[in-house]
C-alpha cells in the first residue's frame, strides 16, 4: 500500500475544472480510481460510483469536462494530436487531470459512455501513465452517427425529426471526423493482456451493445470481458441493478490489479 504521508505531501491540493480526489475512509489499494463522466454530465452524476470505489478502499479522482463547444470558443481542437473535434479537445484535458495525479502509481480509468471514446485516445497516446485497467460503462459505439441520432431523439429530443436528421451528423463530426474508427486503433496500443471491463444495458436506447462490441472485438491484445445487463438502460447500471454490478466490478478489479 502507498505510504499515505508521503503521498499526501506530493499531490496538488487544488485541481483545475472543480477537480477533486474522494479518499477512501479506509485505503486498501494503493490504485487511484480515475473517473471521467458522460457528455453533457458533472462530477456530481457520479457520486454513487465514487461511494461504492470508496467503500472498497480505493481513493477516487472526479472532475468537470469542458463538453461544450462555447467551453474551446467554438472551436475544439487538440493541441497535442493536431486533430478538430470534441472528442480529441476533451482527451487533451484528460491528460491534463491525469498528469497532475503522478503520485498515484497505479491508476483504473473509469469512464462513461462515449465519453470513454476520449479516455482511450489518452492512453493510446503515451504508456507512462501508470493505467493498469479500464472500465467503460455503456459505451463507446462503433455508431457515432446512429448514437447522436439517438441522443436527439430520446436524451436531449429534438422533436422536428427532419432536424434531427440535420443535427446528428453536424453532431457526429464536431466530435471527430473519424467517428470512433480510430478507438480500436488506440486500443491496439495498449499491451498484451490488458485489463477491460465493458459494461451494457440490453435495453440502452443511446447504444447497441453489438456496437459496443465492434469497438473491442478487433483488439487482440486485450482481455476484455462484459457485464450484460438485460434490464439496464443507458448509464443505469449501478443505480438500478447494484446486485450486479457490484460484485462484477469488485471482481474485475481484485483480478486485474
Amino acid at each position: 500500500m502507498a505510504n499515505k504521508k508521503s503521498k499526501s505531501q506530493t499531490l496538488v491540493t487544488k485541481f483545475p475544472d472543480e477537480g477533486e480526489i474522494f479518499k477512501a475512509t479506509v485505503q486498501k489499494h494503493a490504485a487511484l480510481i480515475f473517473f471521467v463522466h458522460f457528455y453533457k454530465g458533472h462530477k456530481k452524476a457520479l457520486r454513487r460510483h465514487i461511494q461504492f470505489v470508496n467503500d472498497l478502499g480505493y481513493d477516487a479522482y472526479a472532475f468537470n469536462l469542458k463538453d461544450d463547444v462555447s467551453d474551446h470558443y467554438g472551436v475544439p481542437y487538440s493541441h497535442i494530436s493536431k486533430k478538430f473535434g470534441m472528442k480529441h479537445a476533451m482527451a487533451d484535458q484528460i491528460e491534463e487531470h491525469l498528469d497532475l495525479l503522478s503520485a498515484y502509481k497505479e491508476k483504473v480509468m473509469f469512464a462513461f459512455s462515449n465519453v470513454a471514446g476520449c479516455a482511450i485516445e489518452v492512453m493510446g497516446r503515451r504508456d507512462n501513465q501508470g493505467i493498469k485497467a479500464l472500465i467503460c460503462d455503456s459505451g463507446p459505439t462503433a455508431n457515432f452517427v446512429n448514437s447522436a441520432y439517438k441522443l436527439y431523439k430520446y436524451a436531449q429530443p429534438i422533436k422536428f425529426a427532419p432536424l434531427r436528421l440535420v443535427a446528428a451528423p453536424l453532431l457526429a463530426y464536431g466530435w471527430s471526423s473519424e467517428l470512433h474508427k480510430d478507438i480500436p486503433k488506440d486500443l491496439q496500443k495498449l499491451p498484451d493482456g490488458f485489463p477491460v471491463l465493458s459494461i451494457r444495458g440490453w435495453k440502452d436506447p443511446l447504444m447497441v451493445p453489438a456496437e459496443i462490441d465492434k469497438i473491442f472485438e478487433p483488439c487482440t491484445n486485450l482481455a476484455w470481458q462484459k457485464l450484460s445487463l438485460p434490464e439496464a438502460t443507458h448509464l443505469t447500471g449501478l443505480r438500478d441493478f447494484p446486485e450486479d454490478y457490484k460484485p462484477a466490478v469488485e471482481s474485475f478489479l481484485n483480478s486485474a490489479l
